[in-house]
């Protein structure tokens, strides 16, 4: 099986969520621009239809905060199977939902750097969590 584009697995990600809340995309388009985020319903449909190749990060969030779903749930799809990480490589969707999440490094990333760039937050909930076992 070969695995969709990031992008297209967003697209495919909104139209469920936009249909989910029974929006059309006028309305999506419409909830987007009270965010800040220009989209009329011909953006939200060239997104849908494939049309549109692109989305820019502001515009991802301000998705994921109209939609209610968390980022990692918009472009990792719900399945389990492969996901493209970059054009050159895929991994499978549980790992890339642990990476997105900053909870483990991709396979062959150095593990010591990855856990190094961690919010302080962060670390205190995983010290309580332990503490807590």
């Amino acid at each position: 099986m070969i695995p969709d584009d990031p992008v297209q697995v967003v697209s495919r990600r909104v139209r469920e969520l936009r249909r989910r809340k029974g929006w059309t995309a006028a309305q999506l388009g419409d909830a987007l621009t009270r965010q800040g985020v220009r989209w009329d319903r011909f953006t939200v449909s060239n997104l849908e239809n494939g049309k549109r190749q692109n989305v820019t990060l502001t515009e991802l969030l301000a998705l994921g905060a109209v939609l209610d779903v968390g980022l990692v749930h918009l472009f990792v799809p719900l399945s389990d199977g492969p996901v493209k990480v970059t054009p050159e490589r895929v991994e499978d969707a549980d790992t890339v939902r642990a990476w997105v999440r900053g909870e483990e490094p991709l396979p062959g990333m150095d593990e010591r750097i990855f856990m190094t760039e961690v919010a302080t937050a962060d670390l205190v909930a995983a010290r309580q969590a332990r503490r807590s076992e």
